[in-house]
């Protein structure tokens, strides 16, 4: 159940955030060899957002699974060049966060995955 949250300060029409979230959902499926069926993505534009002292277009991603790979160096480049792409956000504006959760940690329809 990959699950990816993206934060951003730039704005997108309401359609705009639609499309990014389907793009998100198979670039996430797809990086993390997961079917996309299984995969939750949230999408929060024109939020408050302040980063390097500065409110400049910036955006924030956090990558939630249970089991990812050791290395997540491709993910995080097809997760960056998507949301700038989107949103316009440069990618040196952009963080993101990864965590394995454990699947006694993680539950769906009422039980976890453990």
């Amino acid at each position: 159940m990959p699950s990816l949250s993206i934060t951003t300060n730039a704005s997108l029409a309401a359609d705009s955030e639609a499309t990014l979230a389907a793009a998100a959902s198979k670039s996430l499926a797809a990086g993390l060899g997961k079917p996309e069926a299984y995969v939750m993505v949230s999408v929060h534009a024109r939020t408050t957002l302040r980063f390097a002292a500065s409110e400049e277009p910036a955006a924030f991603l956090e990558v939630q699974s249970i089991g990812l790979p050791r290395d997540l160096n491709a993910v995080a480049q097809a997760l960056t060049d998507l949301v700038s792409q989107h949103t316009h956000v440069p990618a040196d504006r952009i963080y993101i966060t990864f965590a394995d959760i454990p699947a006694a940690r993680w539950a769906h329809g009422g039980s976890t995955f453990a």
